[in-house]
């Protein structure tokens, strides 16, 4: 059977805005086997939630990992490569993998590689960004992203901060699929003794974020726990590996809350973020996250502006953010420290603000 390979070794929710892409690989050739490139330890999602079929793991800084996947991959007849993933090293790799065709954005200098060269439109939200690799091969959607970009408003947000919501056709909704695995969530339940997920109790809040600047502050994320847990909901503070200590100190100080960050696999997260009444976080994977369990979200943003086209892709996402300023945005990822050491942008952000939005989505 034919193999089409996806490589996408960006971090979590990058690789979560892949899905519209991968589901139209499937789509498009359902007799084909669909494979994916990513970082280690990201794959496992990938494969329970029905999303692909073979995973190809990355650890980031080893050579030996690139070998080992392309030793795998040369038993395999590879029909298309596709990778969003635009870095020369990718692009070094793609080269040594043997397929019919391969795809990629259109640069000055990976020519050499692909053959389908697609123009990055930056008006489109990246979800659809990634999706456009497959126009050479779908009329139909070049259509419908041709007309996406001259009606749509994605980045505009209602009174309330709610955002409009993909079409069908981009959908990156996974939700059917996570909750199958209900065996997963009675393990989860028993073991750290759940409470509020069986009656749309629960609230999680995921404080953290691999920028430092993109995190909301910590007196905010406690506010907002406070509030909401005397309110009568059970909230949990969330987070990936590396994530712990904060998680901690922001679960220590909302009396009632638990923290779990580091103490569940992605797919573990899924079984309760797709159970859970609300998700809180900034512009990160856990968002990402959300909307692919189509969960109500809101995502705080500070540094990073909508625009740049990585808002979370789904029709229960809504935003808190701090309009006019004149420095923001500082960058396209964030920064480790704010490069005007005020930032304003999270810090003028009050616990009232996200609760009032929190409030309109629990009514």
């Amino acid at each position: 059977m034919p193999l089409n390979l996806v490589v996408q070794t960006a971090f979590l929710g990058d690789l979560l805005l892949s899905i519209p892409l991968l589901k139209k690989c499937r789509a498009l050739w359902p007799e084909h086997k669909l494979g994916l490139v990513c970082r280690k330890g990201l794959g496992d999602f990938f494969l329970k939630a029905g999303i692909v079929d073979q995973i190809y793991e990355i650890e980031k800084g080893k050579k030996d990992t690139y070998s080992r996947i392309l030793g795998q991959l040369k038993s395999e007849k590879i029909d298309h490569l596709i990778s969003p993933h635009e870095s020369m090293r990718t692009v070094l790799f793609c080269a040594q993998i043997k397929a019919q065709h391969k795809i990629s954005y259109k640069n000055a200098w990976n020519f050499f590689v692909f053959g389908d060269r697609i123009v990055r439109d930056v008006r489109l939200p990246d979800a659809m960004r990634q999706l456009s690799l497959l126009t050479p091969f779908d009329s139909e959607l070049k259509k419908n992203l041709q007309s996406y970009v001259q009606a749509a408003k994605p980045y505009l947000p209602s009174e309330q901060g709610h955002l409009s919501a993909p079409p069908d056709w981009a959908s990156m909704s996974q939700r059917q699929q996570v909750l199958k695995h209900h065996e997963l969530f009675e393990q989860l339940k028993n073991k750290f003794q759940l409470q509020g997920f069986d009656d749309g109790k629960a609230i999680l809040i995921f404080p953290g974020s691999v920028w430092a600047t993109k995190r909301w502050t910590e007196e905010g994320f406690v506010g907002v726990g406070k509030a909401l847990q005397q309110q009568g909901y059970k909230v949990y503070v969330m987070g990936g590996p590396g994530e712990e200590t904060l998680a901690e100190r922001v679960a220590d100080q909302i009396p009632g809350s638990v923290s779990l960050a580091g103490k569940t696999k992605i797919i573990e997260s899924a079984q309760l973020i797709a159970r859970a009444a609300l998700l809180i976080g900034n512009d990160s994977a856990s968002t990402h996250l959300a909307a692919v369990c189509e969960t109500p979200l809101i995502a705080v943003f500070g540094p990073t502006i909508l625009e740049f086209g990585y808002r979370p892709w789904s029709a229960e996402s809504y935003v808190v953010q701090k309009n006019d300023l004149r420095c923001r945005p500082c960058g396209k990822h964030g920064h480790k420290v704010c490069p005007i050491k005020t930032h304003v942008c999270m810090k003028d952000i009050p616990a009232e603000e996200v609760l009032r939005t929190a409030g309109f989505i629990l009514r």
